[in-house]
């Protein structure tokens, strides 16, 4: 195949993903500047009163963490890699690939991280606090225990979880994790498990959307039909029969992310250029012209 084929367009925006250039969350982040205006004036009215100190501490965390939500881009526009195949996969998974084009995925950011370790902190704190009080005498102090408690064991495991997706490796050191594209077939590769799907093996792609929920746009989802037979999986693991990928953690516009998944399953005599540079410039074509956020 030739050069030429490094101008293929990219795929229409699928209309069951709504608009295609989304809005930042702006809701959240009136909410955030809010919020710390709230804390601001408790603190300033609060005569060095422990109360309203702690109470305008509690609302500023939350002010920081709705900042850090709204300051997340929906969208990005960055790069594939062209790397070897070999420094993706483990365990039992195995590819007739020797090269493929790797789109990482997005790792939580060092501020979503420091504000879960902060929550769950301030947290187990708070709890300790309430424990003692109704120790003290004052038995309706073991009310709001449970709730903290509950609530600094979900901030913790949301750390730990977070840490773990940051920092995990195997022997090749950080362990990749992201969508590899190559002429045989497409390799998922999560945090807690890796799929192999040839080409063969992938019936439908078809578009998503995640749930809705209050205060968040929808953001788009692939749903990748397949048949499990075929379909291998780390750790010995079953394989679905739906695979789902989430554009919106790789670190490529979901644009990219469906032509490439749609432009190589429709045409098998395109795959001839995945795993080379031909293949590679017409990734990064893509990635210049998709629409920025």
């Amino acid at each position: 195949m030739t050069d030429t084929s490094a101008s293929s367009p990219m795929h229409e925006w699928p209309t069951r993903w709504g608009e295609r250039r989304p809005r930042r969350n702006t809701g959240m982040l009136w909410l955030g500047l809010t919020l710390i205006a709230a804390a601001a004036a408790m603190t300033g009215f609060s005569g060095g009163a422990a109360g309203p100190l702690w109470s305008g501490a509690f609302i500023a965390l939350f002010g920081l963490t709705a900042l850090a939500v709204a300051a997340r881009r929906p969208f990005v526009d960055g790069r594939t890699r062209l790397v070897d195949a070999a420094t993706l996969t483990r365990g039992r998974i195995s590819t007739t690939d020797a090269r493929v084009h790797f789109v990482p995925e997005r790792r939580p950011g060092v501020v979503t991280l420091t504000l879960c370790v902060l929550w769950a902190l301030v947290l187990a704190a708070a709890t300790v606090v309430a424990i003692r009080i109704g120790l003290t005498g004052r038995p309706e102090a073991f009310l709001g225990v449970a709730v903290l408690a509950a609530t600094a064991a979900l901030f913790a495991y949301a750390a730990v979880r977070a840490a773990i997706t940051q920092y995990r490796s195997d022997s090749f050191g950080r362990r990749p994790m992201g969508l590899g594209i190559g002429p045989d077939g497409v390799l998922l590769m999560r945090v807690t498990e890796s799929l192999y799907l040839p080409w063969n093996a992938i019936r439908r792609v078809e578009p998503d959307t995640s749930e809705p929920r209050r205060g968040m746009d929808e953001l788009p989802l692939i749903r990748l039909r397949v048949d499990p037979s075929r379909v291998t999986a780390s750790d010995g693991m079953r394989a679905p029969a739906t695979v789902t990928v989430a554009p919106a953690m790789l670190r490529t516009h979901p644009q990219v992310v469906w032509s490439a998944l749609r432009e190589f399953l429709d045409s098998p005599s395109a795959r001839a250029v995945l795993g080379t540079s031909t293949g590679q410039r017409l990734l990064d074509e893509w990635c210049v012209s998709a629409p920025a956020d």
